[in-house]
């Protein structure tokens, strides 16, 4: 029994999220989803450095590499990273387990992913960050 087990109830995933950037059919992506290492954690808070996601990452398995995702534009921490663990069980465990988990003010949202590739790491929206970020300031200059 893993540490968080006595404490939450996994939940079963009600969505399917598919990357805007693969270019193959929905099958194929469920292939890559099903056997990758990868997981996606969303909703960090800005002040988090890279050793506290390892920290979290490390009590789901051993942890290949975290890639932090930048601000396109100021080259700044923006609120999400990507999780590569040696194992497929590992990166299962930490989907299950860490999603919706309160980690430094914030409840992360975390997913599995295909796997990580060269320019991801990068922020898609408006201001170079995350979209979630763009629409927040997007609200608050309109209602002003």
């Amino acid at each position: 029994m893993y540490p968080l087990e006595k404490y939450y109830k996994p939940t079963v995933p009600t969505s399917f999220y598919r990357e805007k950037t693969f270019t193959g059919t929905d099958e194929e992506y469920l292939e890559l989803i099903n056997n990758s290492t990868t997981v996606y954690i969303n909703n960090i808070d800005h002040s988090v450095d890279e050793t506290r996601i390892w920290e979290l990452a490390m009590l789901f398995g051993e942890v290949k590499r975290v890639i932090m995702g930048i601000n396109r534009n100021f080259l700044t921490f923006c609120g999400f990273c990507f999780v590569e663990f040696y194992r497929k069980e590992d990166a299962e465990k930490c989907k299950l387990w860490a999603d919706k988990l309160r980690f430094e003010k914030k409840s992360l949202s975390v997913d599995k992913d295909y796997g990580f590739r060269e320019g991801r790491q990068y922020g898609r929206g408006v201001f170079g960050g995350r979209m979630k970020d763009d629409n927040a300031k997007k609200r608050r200059y309109y209602n002003n």
